[in-house]
């Protein structure tokens, strides 16, 4: 998660009141909530019996919002589900009460990880002099997830099947996408983003756009990003074919085919996301090993072999 467009005095204020938060219905039943800070879209799926929730927010008060702005459209009971395990996806899951939490991760990786965000993120916003926001965050009971997924899960909500599907490397190393079918509608959580490159700090640069790549063979009409507004099919196509060229450069850089400064200045997310990818190539593999030296140069081709067939040249010399 990297720190996005649009951070204003009034956006701050917009983050405690959500007042400029909103619901965009992607398909029947179907929302995604767009919220002010860090230009995050949360989800909701309704079934006949029980809704979904698909990330929680960034703090508990930011979730508390959330829960309400959901009591808003359906007093169905809830689960939630969490695409991965970056801060601003879950911090907020202790507004919804007792419920199923579903991730990839168990609970033990979300407390570890969310411990140390939870004390670097009120860090940086004390820092930037958002003091309540800190004091926020670093207030945020932590949920854990109680649900496993490994592979895929059929989530039944009466009348509606929604499929929750581990990735496997990707943005993370426990990214989860929500598939529901029926509607077409694919939330992608940070594997995907609009109006902001993607964030390389824990990612996978070269499995990333194979993983997006395997995502998409159902193509679904609509991708909820994990930030900014949703999208179509051939968009979440394009951003695919740039984290391939991204992993393409990072490739030609790690074998010397091309420079970084070369790569920097013809990555399609722009230079500082190519830094980070670059740098996280570096951080998860050795460089590649040096190549091999080049035989000794021969003399010339080896002189002809030739064979010669021995014949008996002996003459009886009494034969006249």
């Amino acid at each position: 998660m990297t720190q996005r467009r649009g951070k204003t005095d009034r956006a701050a204020v917009a983050y405690h009141c959500g007042m400029n938060d909103r619901w965009i219905e992607v398909a029947d039943r179907v929302w995604a909530r767009r919220l002010e800070e860090l230009d995050q879209t949360l989800g909701l799926v309704v079934g006949d019996e029980c809704c979904l929730v698909i990330d929680t927010g960034i703090t508990a008060e930011a979730g508390y919002a959330f829960a309400t702005a959901v009591r808003e459209l359906t007093d169905l009971p809830w689960q939630v589900a969490y695409t991965h395990d970056h801060f601003d996806h879950w911090f907020g899951t202790s507004a919804f009460g007792e419920s199923a939490v579903w991730a990839v991760a168990d609970g033990a990786h979300y407390v570890a990880s969310g411990d140390g965000q939870r004390k670097r993120w009120a860090a940086k916003y004390r820092q930037d002099g958002r003091e309540e926001e800190a004091r926020r965050i670093g207030a945020s009971r932590l949920v854990p997830p109680n649900c496993r997924v490994s592979g895929a899960v059929g989530l039944n909500l009466g009348g509606r099947t929604v499929v929750l599907r581990q990735v496997g490397l990707a943005h993370g190393d426990n990214d989860m996408v929500v598939e529901v079918p029926d509607a077409g509608v694919l939330f992608a959580g940070d594997l995907l983003e609009n109006g902001a490159p993607p964030s390389y700090g824990s990612a996978y640069p070269y499995e990333w756009p194979q993983a997006v790549e395997y995502l998409l063979s159902w193509r679904p009409p609509v991708v909820v990003p994990g930030h900014g507004d949703p999208a179509d099919y051939w968009w979440a196509r394009g951003q695919a074919g740039d984290l391939a060229e991204t992993a393409r450069l990072c490739r030609e850089v790690a074998q010397g085919f091309v420079t970084e400064e070369e790569a920097l200045a013809h990555g399609p997310f722009g230079a500082e996301a190519t830094a980070a990818a670059l740098a996280r190539c570096r951080e998860l593999a050795p460089p590649p090993p040096e190549p091999a030296p080049a035989p000794a140069a021969s003399p010339g081709p080896p002189p002809p072999v030739v064979v010669y067939d021995v014949f008996d040249y002996s003459v009886d010399l009494t034969q006249h």
